[in-house]
């Protein structure tokens, strides 16, 4: 009886042992798996999109559709102002009740007016938002190729970094590559839920 509960026992030792060992190994594995060194690069998305000739043409554009739309409310505007002239003209023949419908229905139109004021406003911002997010997703493209040309494993925004060694900052080639991709968008201001056609390369 004492053999078998000592052989029971060496058992237990042994189950122990191994078990503990299993348990160690994926452990001690991960623990020695030699991580990369971090190779950093430094990119200024923000400067990109504000200094790079795709950006600049595209707002230009942006403002030149706008000016067109305005142009065209402003003359909608000036034909309302001339209507009210003619009106106050005519008040003195006019019954009061005749002249104040007539008055009520120009206020109206006026009002709307500057509704879509608002709106094409509204709708040049959304589109110049829509063509930076587009932008920036083929700087980040780009600079990736940059940072891969260069051995760099690690790339951080300039917007989120508050110092670094000058080195590290890859923002002029990135910029240099992006003007010769020069991509376009398509820009409507009537499709502001979109923002802009998708960029495309030429």
């Amino acid at each position: 009886m004492t053999k078998i509960i000592r052989a029971f026992a060496i058992g237990l030792v042994f189950s122990a042992v191994a078990l503990t060992q299993n348990l160690q190994g994926p452990t001690l594995a991960y623990a020695q798996a030699k991580i990369p060194e971090a190779v950093v690069a430094i990119v200024d998305i923000n400067q990109i999109l504000q200094a790079s000739e795709p950006s600049k043409k595209a707002e230009e554009n942006v403002k030149a559709l706008l000016k067109a739309r305005v142009d065209e409310l402003n003359k909608r505007g000036d034909a309302l102002l001339a209507e009210k002239e003619a009106l106050d003209k005519q008040r003195a023949i006019l019954s009061p009740d005749a002249y104040q419908k007539k008055l009520s229905e120009l206020n109206v139109q006026r009002q709307n007016l500057q509704r879509e004021f608002q709106v094409i406003n509204g709708k040049m911002n959304e589109v110049l938002v829509g063509i930076r997010l587009r932008f920036r997703e083929i700087i980040v493209r780009i600079a990736a190729d940059v940072s891969k040309e260069k051995g760099v494993n690690l790339g951080i925004d300039r917007a989120k970094t508050v110092f670094f060694n000058p080195g590290m900052d890859i923002t002029e080639e990135v910029l240099k590559r992006f003007n010769k991709a020069d991509p376009k968008v398509d820009i409507k201001l009537d499709d502001a839920a979109q923002g802009a056609a998708p960029a495309k390369k030429n």
